[in-house]
């Protein structure tokens, strides 16, 4: 993948870029219900907050807008300074549907980027936040069992993806 001036994707649809704290702060208020929830039960904190961690956190941090708005982030965060495993994360707005085709068909790409800095990613989904274990499942995800998770300890799946 070829990024030119923090810009790794574009087309009239949309633009796949480098993220900023700004998006942070845009896309917070407009992130879609399921999000928000998960990141309520697994670390009881608001949008802002878990955007803005993920902004600072990630070695690589991506935005996808449309019309110049933040619709998706994400990222990967290592788990250690020197290791091999990151921890991957994407929260959205309900927007996201207005790119929908072109999210999928480039989601696997954006996977394989990331996998090309830590050869492990990995995180927990919360089970009720179907449409997104749908994109992982689409996108190759390997799932693990389900355990109490997270400030509530509600029922997450574990998930990875991996170098090939």
């Amino acid at each position: 993948m070829i990024k030119l001036e923090g810009i790794y994707y574009k087309t009239k649809l949309a633009t796949v870029r480098d993220a900023t704290m700004r998006d942070a702060f845009a896309m917070a208020p407009h992130m879609r219900e399921s999000d928000k929830q998960e990141i309520w039960v697994s670390n009881h904190i608001s949008p802002e907050n878990a955007l803005i961690a993920g902004v600072i956190n990630s070695v690589v941090c991506m935005t996808i807008e449309k019309d110049e708005k933040p619709i998706v982030m994400f990222g990967v965060v290592p788990q250690t300074l020197l290791g091999n495993v990151a921890s991957i994360w994407m929260l959205g707005t309900d927007d996201i549907h207005k790119v929908q085709r072109t999210f999928l068909r480039h989601s696997p790409e954006f996977i394989d980027y990331m996998l090309g800095f830590y050869p492990y990613l990995f995180n927990y989904i919360d089970i009720r936040n179907k449409e997104s274990l749908l994109w992982l499942k689409y996108c190759g995800a390997e799932f693990s069992i389900i355990v109490p998770y997270g400030v509530e300890q509600k029922p997450f799946q574990y998930f990875c993806f991996r170098r090939k």
